[in-house]
């Protein structure tokens, strides 16, 4: 996976630069294509990640909904860094600041239930010394 994804980069990169000279809208182009293939890549890789994961789930009686919200704050966390990291490599970093709060107000929001849980615990403890 590595060096095929390194090998697919480093391909992309000579088109972006040779492209960029006649054509910068082929540039562009070329290079979000090559960050979504790379993307997929990785997703492709990443599922035995997701079968240790949900067996732990199983072995352990783990509350689902606490590591389910802990992996899609994860994804959260990767698209966002893609997202901005392709605005500022095309200049656009006031954007990309926009991506990165969008992410940090996103992985907030979906922390919420876990943190209003554990306020709850803390209470209940708390009251019973």
């Amino acid at each position: 996976m590595l060096f095929s994804i390194i090998g697919l980069a480093l391909i992309a990169v000579s088109v972006c630069v040779i492209l960029q000279k006649t054509n910068p809208e082929f540039s562009i182009l070329t290079s979000l294509i090559a960050g979504v293939i790379i993307f997929l890549i990785i997703i492709k890789n990443f599922s035995p990640v997701f079968d240790v994961i949900n067996k732990w789930i199983s072995d352990f009686n783990l509350n689902n909904i606490y590591i389910s919200t802990v992996m899609k704050s994860l994804g959260v966390c990767y698209l966002t860094q893609m997202s901005s990291e392709t605005c500022k490599d095309f200049g656009y970093s006031a954007i990309s600041g926009k991506v990165e709060l969008t992410g940090k107000v996103t992985i907030i929001l979906m922390a919420l239930p876990m943190f209003l849980d554990l306020m709850s615990i803390i209470k209940r403890v708390i009251y019973l010394n």
